[in-house]
C-alpha cells in the first residue's frame, strides 16, 4: 500500500508562517477493502479548523501530523 501526503499548499504555508500544522487522515479499512495494490490519497484538515486551534492541541482522532 502506497501513501501519497498531500503537497504544501499557499493555506499551507501560511499556517507554518503562525507555527500551526494541518492534519491529515486515512481511512482505517482501505488494506482490507483493496488489497496491497492501493495508493492512496489522504484527506486534509480544513484551512479554518486548522487556523482555529490552538498550537499545543492534538489533532482529533484518528487524525495525526504528515511530519511526526
Amino acid at each position: 500500500m502506497t501513501y501519497r501526503i498531500p503537497e504544501k499548499t499557499l493555506a499551507d504555508k501560511l499556517l507554518t508562517l503562525i507555527g500551526k500544522q494541518r492534519a491529515i487522515f486515512i481511512p482505517p479499512d482501505v488494506y482490507k477493502r483493496f488489497g496491497p495494490y492501493v495508493i492512496v490519497q489522504p484527506q486534509k484538515e480544513s484551512f479554518w479548523r486548522a487556523l482555529v486551534r490552538s498550537k499545543k492541541e492534538e489533532p482529533p482522532e484518528g487524525w495525526f501530523y504528515p511530519l511526526e
